[in-house]
């Protein structure tokens, strides 16, 4: 059996002759956070919809722990919030939430809404003069709720009936800073404790950095690449720069006298030196070992990528095709 609690193979979607999603091949492994990482627009919703069952796939299949589902079926193990959450806006929190809970045949649906209204900060607190009080007064319409309220019970809908999997997209949107730490330790929480697999978009990526263990990135309708979070810190470890007289006799100086150092000429002629593990190489040993072969070192500087900056260059380079019929694009949905 699968080790991935989400799987597509060849994923298709065409809106109208324009594909929305082409040929995605996602792999989400039981237990991960996995992040969907893209702009706007590059089709991180649409593949949501797709793997939910929300919308049909015009092409290829998804597996969620192991069984294939039907075009447009959902599976009782996901909790879903995509794009908005799907409420009674004439209906305050708790009846959109026991509405939900009915659907689900929980047995104690009440005693089920208030525990999620406290997962995602939204049940009783304390008042400051002994006595508990809602967040939300009964009786207060959703459609009357900020955009950042709508977005926790969102979630709070999609964690009814205690999921293996959660499905959110762009759950952090309006909530404000103190809020979406609360919410990104909760769904860490959840991971942790439950075991839950969360899978969570994003544009801004800021909200990912700091909880997820997996990332796919979107462009173009294409998810370009999969990485674990060691990958991508890997592409982001610190390297130092070094431009030298000669650099092929550099190299070979290194890689005798320093075998644990990786180094690469780069396309100007510059060295880069990475120490094991990604940290910074000892620039002290480093110099010593150039000088002691004869080889002159012109200019030396650090370099400190991060997570977002790696992201940011992935996503921004070039985007394919998006036409239905172009199926010579690169990057068509694999795996890194």
């Amino acid at each position: 059996m699968s080790s991935n609690a989400i799987e597509t193979s060849g994923l298709s979607k065409s809106f109208r002759g324009v594909r929305a999603v082409l040929d995605a091949d996602m792999h989400v492994p039981a237990g991960s956070v996995y992040g969907l990482v893209g702009k706007n627009g590059a089709g991180k919703s649409t593949l949501l919809k797709l793997v939910s069952g929300l919308t049909p796939q015009d092409r290829g299949t998804v597996c969620v722990g192991g069984r294939q589902l039907r075009p447009g079926e959902s599976d009782p193990r996901l909790g879903v919030l995509v794009e908005a959450p799907a409420v009674y806006g004439r209906l305050d929190a708790f009846e959109n939430l026991m509405n939900r809970a009915l659907i689900l045949g929980l047995p104690d649906p009440r005693a089920a809404c208030r525990e999620v209204l406290e997962l995602v900060g939204l049940g009783a607190r304390d008042a400051g003069d002994g006595r508990r009080r809602v967040l939300w007064p009964r009786g207060t319409y959703v459609d009357d709720l900020s955009t950042g309220q709508r977005q926790r019970l969102g979630v709070a809908l999609a964690l009814l009936g205690d999921p293996e999997i959660l499905l959110l997209d762009e759950p952090l949107n309006g909530i404000d800073p103190t809020g979406a730490a609360a919410l990104r330790d909760l769904l860490a929480r959840l991971n942790r404790e439950r075991g839950v697999t969360v899978v969570i978009s994003s544009h801004v990526l800021s909200h990912l950095e700091r909880v997820c263990t997996h990332y796919g990135i979107m462009r173009g309708g294409f998810l370009v690449r999969e990485l674990t979070e060691g990958e991508l810190a890997d592409a982001c470890a610190t390297y130092l720069t070094l431009r030298v007289d000669a650099p092929e006799r550099a190299v070979a100086a290194l890689a005798e006298e320093l075998p644990g150092l990786t180094v690469r000429v780069l396309p100007d002629g510059a060295l880069r030196v990475t120490a094991p593990g990604g940290g910074e190489p000892d620039r002290r040993v480093l110099s010593q070992a150039l000088l002691s072969a004869g080889v002159a070192v012109s200019e030396l500087s650090v370099s400190v990528p991060d997570l977002e900056a790696e992201l940011v260059r992935i996503i921004d380079a070039r985007e394919p095709s998006r036409a239905a019929g172009d199926a010579s694009a690169p990057g068509r949905g694999r795996s890194a």
